[in-house]
């Protein structure tokens, strides 16, 4: 426990805008994707962003205006993140059900969209995990 307690805190920004990068360095990753079609909110209290993966294609951006559209919303606040691309994640932030089940995080939209890719979007958003 001593060890998520020095971590130092890295910005929602940041690691969201490491995710393409992160992705297109996974080979079997991409190729999972080549069918997918999901555009996820990821948000905290302060931050919001769009993960738009479309035809194995992984893009971030703001989700800053009102027109901005999504399948799916997935917010939290930004220590819920944290929690969850620790290297070794408690069991409150394991993945997106798990926040959801302890109330750390609020799930919302197109449940079938989720659930079409819902491997990798998990996968996707664990990626941080091992790039720190």
């Amino acid at each position: 426990m001593f060890y998520f307690k020095k971590m130092k805190m890295a910005t929602f920004s940041n690691v969201m805008a490491q995710l393409p990068a992160l992705f297109e360095g996974r080979p079997a990753l991409v190729r999972q994707a080549a069918r997918a079609d999901v555009t996820l909110l990821v948000s905290t209290e302060t931050t919001r962003r769009r993960l738009i993966l479309r035809k194995g294609k992984l893009q971030v951006a703001p989700a800053d205006g009102p027109m901005d559209s999504w399948d799916v919303a997935l917010r939290g606040e930004a220590r819920v993140w944290h929690d969850h691309w620790l290297p070794l994640p408690p069991p409150t932030a394991a993945d997106i059900f798990g926040m959801r089940r302890h109330g750390r995080l609020v799930i919302e939209g197109n449940f079938l969209r989720l659930m079409l890719s819902l491997q990798l979007v998990k996968d996707i958003l664990a990626l941080p995990r091992g790039a720190r």
